[in-house]
């Protein structure tokens, strides 16, 4: 598993998104109603929440699954992953930032650009220092 990373460093990098994703998409999943209360989004947002988690949840099995098997080749999944991750980046901030943060209710946090900003940062690494491997 580490070897076919490309070495530690390289597995973390992957293994650090995929826990991630994990972790929010099983609390969007299976924990929806105490993800719903936690950023008073009210009863309304729960199919969308479910979506996000389904979108997140797989995207942390695909990357369990890439450190299981081997990462060779996949660049299109951590392309996606990258992109997603700046759009998220992007689109946290100014959602955080912007009306909907003054919206009674709802409990907005920096982990809303935090979050993604961390992921960012893992995809870039992968994208530019792990070339040999996923382009492969």
């Amino acid at each position: 598993m580490i070897d076919a990373s490309g070495g530690f460093t390289n597995f973390i990098a992957i293994l650090i998104p995929a826990l991630m994703g994990g972790f929010y998409g099983y609390r969007c999943l299976f924990l929806t109603h105490g993800f719903i209360a936690q950023y008073g989004l009210g009863a309304g947002s729960e199919f969308m929440v479910k979506l996000s988690g389904t979108y997140t949840f797989t995207q942390s099995l695909i990357y369990v699954i890439l450190l299981l098997t081997s990462p060779v080749g996949a660049w299109s999944v951590f392309a996606f992953g990258t992109i997603q991750a700046a759009l998220f980046l992007v689109f946290g901030y100014t959602t955080v930032k912007g009306n909907w943060a003054q919206v009674e209710g709802v409990k907005a946090t920096a982990e809303g650009y935090i979050v993604p900003a961390i992921l960012l940062g893992f995809h870039l690494y992968i994208i530019f220092t792990m070339g040999d491997i996923i382009y492969a």
